[in-house]
């Protein structure tokens, strides 16, 4: 996702449509659409705080996808704001790794603007 003006916009997808392994790429307004971030977190989690992790976690919508005796990997997703908020409140714990996919999009609505449809 790019935050620019429409012509930008429009000159972006049409070389995105071009990048091997790309099915589409589309340009609209911001208005238009919902964008979300997936976060993978990996925090060392002494079991003293393991329940105060917990809250944070429950507080984000996060998700425990694995937990091991030194450390525990967690699963956020939200806009950019929200997934920075998150890693935030994590940081009162050690952070020891974090996988961020970007932003990503989808236009609102059921028009089809790129052609395909998934079956």
């Amino acid at each position: 996702m790019i935050d620019s003006d429409s012509g930008t916009a429009d000159r972006a997808a049409q070389h995105l449509q071009k990048v091997v392994g790309v099915r589409a790429a589309i340009a609209f307004n911001p208005g238009q659409g919902v964008t979300r971030e997936l976060a993978l977190v990996k925090v060392r989690a002494p079991r003293a705080r393991y329940a105060e992790l917990l809250d944070i976690a429950q507080l984000y919508h996060a998700s425990v996808i694995d937990d091991a005796s030194e450390a525990v990997i967690l699963e956020l997703s939200g806009t950019e704001p929200f997934v920075l908020s998150a890693l935030r409140a994590l940081e009162r714990f050690e952070i020891i790794e974090v996988a961020r996919s970007g932003t990503v999009a989808l236009e609102s609505g059921t028009d089809l603007q790129s052609g395909i449809r998934h079956d």
